[in-house]
């Protein structure tokens, strides 16, 4: 009997690499207890489809609960459902339908659907008091009950001031495992490349007076790359004063 070796496509790689890592985490890191999860690195309904009912038994088997987290793209349609996708698609059902569909769970009191304890949703991303009306109307018109889902209260709620306000984020972009690289970076399908990050290692460079991100460059010499080594192993390498960085701001 032969047997055909194919090399693995990168998305199987990435989808492969990412189902072993919630095995992982639910397993051995955290074998017990409540733990949430942010799953839209790449493909939030994959996770809550075909990953959840992957894991389903020992997810079931678990004392205590996974909360899965998406964060990214509209909260109200993410998790009630997107009437404009498809229909009969995990974007159109949302992910509490996506999840019911794989756990089911049991009625409250008052006869709406409440997710098996062992399941649950949090969304700590971009919730307003509007959003949050939105999102429990939304579920009680579909027969959920409201404690399906967690929100994360901060600044969409309070204040508006984000990280996005200056469009700043700080990311890994790349690893070593086993003295390997490995490029590490972050593409949400539910967010339409709005959250896509740099990949792999970076480098800054000087170009006709603008700086510019550069990424993927694992032959950009040292001398030709501005960024300077801050941070390592928790020492810290230079001390600039704020007056020395309002200085170099100003230039």
């Amino acid at each position: 009997m032969k047997t055909r070796i194919r090399e693995l496509t990168e998305q199987e790689k990435l989808a492969y690499g990412e189902l072993s890592h919630f095995r992982h985490i639910i397993t051995r890191i955290y074998p017990s207890g409540i733990v949430s999860i942010v799953s839209d690195t790449w493909d939030f309904w994959k996770v809550v489809t075909e990953y959840a009912a992957e894991l389903k038994d020992v997810i079931i088997a678990r004392e205590g609960k996974l909360v899965f987290r998406p964060d990214s793209g509209d909260p109200v349609k993410i998790l009630v459902g997107d009437p404009d996708s498809p229909e009969g698609s995990p974007a159109r059902k949302g992910a509490v339908e996506c999840l019911w569909e794989v756990f089911g769970g049991t009625e409250t009191d008052k006869g709406f659907r409440l997710l098996d304890s062992h399941v649950g949703l949090i969304y700590g991303d971009s919730i307003t008091l509007s959003r949050a009306e939105a999102i429990l109307e939304g579920l009680k018109a579909k027969g959920f009950a409201s404690g399906n889902v967690v929100f994360g209260v901060g600044s969409y709620t309070y204040q508006y001031v984000t990280r996005d306000t200056f469009g700043f984020a700080v990311k890994s972009t790349y690893g070593e495992v086993n003295g390997v690289g490995r490029d590490i970076f972050k593409d949400p399908v539910t967010d339409n490349g709005v959250k896509k990050s740099a990949r792999g290692r970076i480098g800054v460079i000087l170009v006709d007076g603008v700086y510019c991100l550069v990424d993927r460059q694992d032959s950009l010499e040292p001398e030709d790359c501005c960024l300077r080594e801050v941070f390592r192993d928790g020492k810290l390498l230079i001390d600039d004063t704020i007056a020395t960085i309002r200085d170099r701001a100003r230039e």
